[in-house]
């Protein structure tokens, strides 16, 4: 199913109109403070656990596979597109019923969503708070003096406001759960609400998953040169990760002299800028989680994650069969200098042995 099967002429100007109305949606959001106060009141967002990596690393399975334990509340397709105000947004859109509809979503990569499923619209919070971070050509990571007491106290209400949502359906989802591949560039200088979290950061062997990336990128490329709702779309959304909304994250400043992204090496360099970073300001409770091990023995994988997670082991486990290795790209790897080569298995060595630590070692 395609944007145009999706979104119609009125549902891409409701969107075009929700997308420029961020002050409107904020001023929203304050009014839910004092209309939604007593069913917010026994509501609190401790304990979130925050997803967050370069993509294609397996963070949407990661997602659905915590979703689906029924304890977590997350954002979904529902919220769309008045996020910053979910709770206005579900007492309108509940008088009309939502018919989940399944379809594959527009990677394809072969994963379907629908109405219900969570996805990643939280970076629509932080864009409307930290527009300064967001450059023509790149996203500037956060660092110490980015902080602001206003967003903490905002976002800190938007996770209760997501859990209350979510409740109405399904009670049992206690816990705030976000997918945000962008949480990455905000690791040096996490703003408090990160702090009180978990955080889940997966990865892949780097050339597998740089070549996926710039499978994707050229894929985007092509979807948004046909239809350019799809790049205002993702671009409200935060997902400058593709195509002609490309944004990448300037970790170190490695763009500096990076090369064009139609070449496999910079996708490469920008898997080794990431995370080189995740192991420089990745906190000591960080879950970092190597892809291929949980996919090569998921069972004992997942028992350990709930663990960390605080779940019962039987929630993740008896999921395990739902993991498949990644899809294995054909890769010149002689496109890449044996320097660059080397510098990727080095950090992807140290990624495997801090992800083999920390999955040792229990949460406190």
């Amino acid at each position: 199913m395609t944007f145009d099967d999706r979104y119609g002429w009125l549902d891409r100007l409701l969107h075009r109109t929700a997308f420029r109305a961020g002050t409107a949606q904020h001023a929203l959001a304050d009014m839910e403070e004092t209309l939604y106060r007593d069913r917010l009141a026994s509501i609190q967002a401790d304990d979130p656990v925050f997803v967050t990596a370069l993509p294609r690393s397996g963070t949407t399975i990661l997602l659905r596979l915590l979703w689906d334990t029924g304890r977590f509340a997350s954002h979904t397709y529902q919220d769309m597109p008045f996020v910053l105000c979910p709770l206005f947004w579900d007492q309108y859109t509940g008088q009309f019923g939502v018919e989940a509809t399944a379809r594959e979503r527009a990677h394809g990569d072969g994963l379907e969503v629908s109405e219900t499923s969570p996805e990643a619209f939280e970076e629509m919070v932080w864009k409307h708070f930290w527009g300064d971070h967001y450059r023509a050509d790149h996203i500037r990571p956060w660092t110490e003096g980015d902080q602001n007491a206003e967003f903490d106290r905002f976002f800190r209400r938007h996770m209760r406001k997501i859990i209350a949502v979510r409740q109405s359906d399904a009670p049992e989802r206690r816990r705030y759960l976000s997918k945000n591949n962008l949480n990455i560039a905000r690791l040096a200088a996490p703003p408090a609400p990160l702090r009180a979290g978990t955080m889940v950061v997966p990865f892949r062997a780097p050339v597998q998953q740089a070549a996926s990336m710039r499978r994707q990128h050229d894929r985007f490329l092509e979807i948004h040169t046909e239809d350019d709702f799809v790049r205002t779309y993702m671009e409200a959304i935060g997902h400058h990760e593709f195509g002609k909304g490309l944004k990448p994250v300037n970790f170190g400043d490695w763009l500096a002299d990076a090369p064009s992204p139609d070449r496999l090496a910079f996708w490469v360099r920008y898997w080794i800028a990431a995370y080189r970073y995740v192991l420089q300001h990745a906190p000591d409770t960080a879950v970092l989680l190597s892809y291929a091990r949980l996919t090569d023995d998921p069972e004992p994988a997942l028992a350990r994650l709930a663990e960390i997670l605080d779940l019962p082991a039987a929630a993740l486990t008896s999921q395990a069969d739902r993991l498949q290795p990644p899809r294995t790209h054909s890769v010149d790897t002689g496109a890449l200098s044996p320097a660059l080569r080397k510098e990727a298995d080095t950090v992807y060595a140290r990624l495997r042995q801090r992800a083999a630590i920390s999955s040792a070692t229990a949460r406190s």
